[in-house]
C-alpha cells in the first residue's frame, strides 16, 4: 500500500490544488500563486525509504555573476532555519528551498503534508524580497508555464 502517496493525494485535493502525476517518477507537480509571484512546488513521496520530499522553485534562475553571493547568502540562511533547507543548482542556477519529512512506518496523516506544502511557499516568501534585491530587480518575474523546463527531481 502506498500510504505516503496516498496522503499526498488527498492533501492536494483537500487544498483543491490542480496537480500533475508523473508515474515514472512518482511526482506530483503544481503552482501555487501568492502576492508576490506563482511558484512552481513538487512533492515526492518516496514509499520505500519512508520520507515525503518537498521542492519549492524560486520564480527566477539565478545569473551564474551571481551564485558565489548567492551560495553564501543561502548558507547563511539555512544556519537559521528549522525546517528544511535552501539549494542553489551550480549548473543552471536553480534556487529551491527543500524539505524532508520522515515518515517512519508510514505515520503520515495530511496535516504534515500541508505543512511541508505552506511551509516551501512560506519560507520563499519570507526571502522573496531579499532574493530580489541580492539580484539587484524589483521585478517579480513569473517562472515558465511549462513544467517540463525545469529538470527532474527524481
Amino acid at each position: 500500500m502506498k500510504k505516503i502517496h496516498e496522503t499526498v493525494l488527498c492533501a492536494l485535493k483537500e487544498l483543491e490544488l490542480t496537480y500533475n502525476y508523473d508515474e515514472e517518477s512518482g511526482v506530483f507537480d503544481y503552482r501555487i500563486p501568492t502576492d508576490n509571484t506563482s511558484y512552481y512546488q513538487r512533492l515526492l513521496p518516496l514509499e520505500e525509504l519512508e520520507i515525503l520530499i518537498s521542492v519549492t522553485n524560486f520564480p527566477i534562475m539565478i545569473p551564474e555573476d551571481k551564485r558565489f553571493m548567492f551560495v553564501n547568502l543561502l548558507n547563511k540562511l539555512n544556519l537559521k532555519l528549522q525546517l528544511g533547507y535552501f539549494v542553489l543548482d551550480p549548473e543552471d542556477g536553480e534556487l529551491t528551498f527543500r524539505i524532508v519529512c520522515p515518515v517512519d512506518k508510514g505515520a503520515i496523516n495530511m496535516a504534515i503534508v500541508i505543512v511541508a506544502i505552506g511551509n516551501g511557499i512560506n519560507t520563499m516568501e519570507k526571502y522573496f524580497h531579499e532574493f530580489l534585491t541580492a539580484l539587484g530587480t524589483t521585478t517579480a518575474l513569473t517562472q515558465p508555464q511549462n513544467s517540463e523546463e525545469y529538470h527532474a527531481y527524481a
